[in-house]
């Protein structure tokens, strides 16, 4: 499936020293489509990049739906943008056009954190650097929201790069820390469950070296979500 689609000229300023580009035509062929966007291979100025494209919702009004769209399209890049000052590797950001719900960024090659996982390849040193870089957005007060090795993007023999921050916010609040690690820990019991003390241990040293004596918080507060979700699972099923 392709896709033609021509960005109008935004009047907002994003920062981070983001270049307009006016009525420009992008082809690309669909590789993901999900519930809030689809992504494209497309090129962009002779660079292989992701075309993100925020769907229109016609159960919404529409002045409703552009607005949603149009706020969180630049909430994203704005994040990224921040998770990228932490020092964390993410994609960089080539256009955005919020109106649209367009963000045009950098294709990062290889397979994700979870099909790396799959394939018997020991990823022990990876998910380290993975916690070591979700420790830096931490202490820069950037959470991702959706933190799952799905999430994650490895080319061969470099650092893991870190994708859709749709769902991120700027917090330190431990609630938000802890549910980060938890989303993490959730995705590796559901998926690589033989695996999950080796990898989750390695994610915690990482996480540790950068974070210090707060990482033990979060981990307390991670466990505190995991008591608090069997308690809500035992409660349904007495219901039952």
């Amino acid at each position: 499936m392709g896709l033609s689609l021509r960005l109008r000229r935004a009047t907002s300023s994003l920062g981070g020293g983001l270049m307009r580009l006016t009525y420009l035509g992008l082809k690309g062929e669909l590789i993901k489509k999900g519930a809030e966007a689809e992504l494209y291979k497309v090129t962009f100025l002779g660079l292989p990049a992701i075309l993100k494209r925020r769907v229109p919702k016609p159960y919404r009004a529409r002045e409703l739906d552009e607005y949603i769209r149009r706020t969180r399209t630049a909430h994203e890049v704005t994040m990224m943008l921040h998770a990228r000052a932490c020092g964390v590797p993410v994609p960089a950001i080539y256009d955005v056009d919020p109106d649209e719900g367009v963000i045009v960024m950098e294709y990062i090659p290889g397979p994700t954190l979870r099909e790396l996982t799959s394939r018997g390849v020991d990823v022990k040193p990876i998910f380290r650097l993975v916690g070591f870089y979700v420790g830096r957005m931490h202490r820069g007060q950037v959470v991702h929201g959706d933190l799952t090795p799905a999430n994650i993007v490895v080319p061969e023999a470099e650092k893991p790069f870190f994708v859709d921050f749709g769902l991120s916010e700027r917090t330190g609040e431990l609630e938000a820390l802890g549910t980060d690690v938890h989303l993490m820990l959730r995705a590796l019991e559901s998926t690589h469950y033989l695996k999950v003390k080796e990898l989750f241990n390695s994610f915690l040293e990482g996480y540790r070296e950068v974070m210090e004596a707060r990482a033990e918080e979060v981990f307390k507060k991670v466990l505190e979500i995991r008591r608090r979700g069997r308690y809500v699972e035992e409660r349904r099923a007495k219901v039952r």
